[in-house]
């Protein structure tokens, strides 16, 4: 197996517990670890890429961390692929503008949904664009699938379609979807696509024909914003609704046959994925995941705040996430802890340290903090202190 690869992509054939086994030994070290513990004595970093250090404009709607390394970026301003060194704005000739969505397939190809183009294909040097003149219902692309054939599923503002691998276009016609802004498309370990729209349907795609269809009301649940498909387990979805509930379990159960996940103080879910192992969520303004007990845990102190699109990581394991109006964020590990925030300590001046018998003394300008080698706050009676000098 190469050095390179792609989380999202090796999900589906391994699983966790081996992968987690074999990336330790080879170079899954990035930020997303850090940030989730799963590596010990492990600091993460972010840092902000916008029109003033590299980007054309200081926007951003999705992006995607290729298999080679690469990171495509799409904004208003249009299409930009970074290589680690080179933001590169790629030619708008070839109907590369306003990017909205990317997807790579099992053939390593890079499908580009635009806003008003349509679809595009990369295929190494060759380049293949998709419009309503070449069937498909509408020229304004949200999202990508692939079915266990080959056949890549697109998500527009007016329904669905897909395109086989001779390159054909087929409409996916259905009453409901043919009027429904499709936002979002899962397959899951079985090959079954799952989508959602803006209006809070959901459904299922089975062989090429929509196999199920269900409004949030159809489900008993609030209004559903975004989905995930289980990575792992087949036919089980979490779906994500206004108000801070997340619904998982098999799909077109109700929300009573549901587990019910809180993930307050998140009240409307924008995007939700599978990266390093964890489920990620996003809002407008905050990025947090699941912990192994399904508790949500906000990600503090990060530099993006505002119009927060979605989020993914690269080869390594970094977090990458995008805002329509702060451009992208790359959060990366480093060998330094922050202990003050790990172990949830007030923000206050440190005046002086002092290890001892494995724990770690801090005195403030507020008093003393003790810290175990677990990062975790100690409470000791100041009488047993003696022999300490602070």
């Amino acid at each position: 197996m190469p050095t390179k690869f792609r989380v999202s992509t090796l999900k589906y054939i391994l699983s966790a517990a081996a992968f987690i086994l074999f990336s330790n030994s080879v170079c899954a070290q990035g930020g997303g670890y850090a940030i989730t513990r799963q590596f010990s004595d492990m600091g993460y970093t972010s840092f902000i890429y916008d029109a003033t250090n590299g980007l054309p404009t200081s926007d951003a709607n999705y992006l995607l961390g290729a298999s080679n390394g690469n990171i495509w970026i799409g904004g208003y301003s249009g299409i930009i692929r970074y290589d680690g060194n080179v933001f590169d704005r790629l030619p708008t000739s070839n109907g590369l503008t306003s990017g909205r969505a990317f997807f790579e397939d099992s053939k390593q190809r890079i499908w580009v949904g635009t806003n008003d183009n349509g679809v595009v294909v990369i295929d190494g040097e060759q380049i293949r664009q998709y419009t309503y003149k070449d069937g498909m219902p509408s020229s304004s692309i949200r999202n990508f699938a692939e079915d266990k054939e080959g056949n890549i599923f697109v998500a527009t503002t007016s329904g669905l379609a897909f395109i086989k691998e001779n390159g054909l276009v087929y409409q996916l016609s259905d009453s409901v979807l043919n009027t429904e802004r499709i936002l979002k498309l899962e397959s899951d370990s079985a090959g079954v696509i799952y989508g959602q729209t803006t209006n809070g349907y959901v459904f299922s795609i089975k062989n090429r024909n929509i196999s199920a269809l269900y409004s949030s009301d159809d489900l008993d649940m609030p209004k559903i914003t975004t989905l995930l498909a289980d990575p792992i387990n087949g036919g089980k979805v979490y779906l994500c609704c206004e108000g801070g509930t997340i619904y998982y379990g098999d799909f077109g159960k109700k929300s009573s046959e549901l587990q019910k996940i809180d993930i307050s103080p998140i009240k409307t879910v924008q995007w939700i994925s599978y990266d390093c192992f964890r489920i990620w969520i996003c809002s407008r303004n905050q990025i947090g995941y699941l912990d192994q007990d399904n508790r949500l845990q906000i990600v503090q102190n990060l530099p993006m705040n505002g119009s927060i699109e979605m989020l993914t990581s690269d080869y390594q394991g970094n977090i990458w996430a995008c805002s329509s109006t702060q451009g992208v964020m790359k959060i990366v590990a480093n060998n330094f802890v922050n202990i003050t925030s790990t172990a949830k300590l007030p923000k206050i001046t440190v005046n002086t340290t002092c290890l001892h018998n494995g724990l770690l003394y801090i005195g403030t300008e507020n008093g003393l903090q003790i810290v175990d080698k677990k990062n975790q706050q100690v409470k000791m009676p100041l009488r047993s202190l003696s022999g300490i000098h602070v």
